[in-house]
């Protein structure tokens, strides 16, 4: 028997993926204006790098839990 859970959690982490895609965007292009103007800023780049990375790490992983419930029989 199906699961009916999984359409509302496929859903949901699709949602989640969109908005933290668009978050991370932003951030990557924060990050690039902070790079091509150093050394300006430069005790900026350590804590927007760490953010930056931190949310390229969740949607990979929010990536590979969607990649997994779409591939579930």
């Amino acid at each position: 028997m199906p699961q009916t859970t999984n359409p509302i959690t496929i859903d949901a982490l699709k949602t989640q993926i969109k908005r933290l895609n668009s978050k991370a965007g932003q951030l990557k292009m924060d990050l690039h204006d902070i790079a091509e103007g150093l050394p300006a800023d430069l005790d900026l780049l350590p804590d927007l790098a760490a953010r930056t990375y931190a949310i390229y790490c969740q949607l990979r992983d929010l990536r590979q839990q969607l990649q997994t419930l779409e591939a579930a029989p």
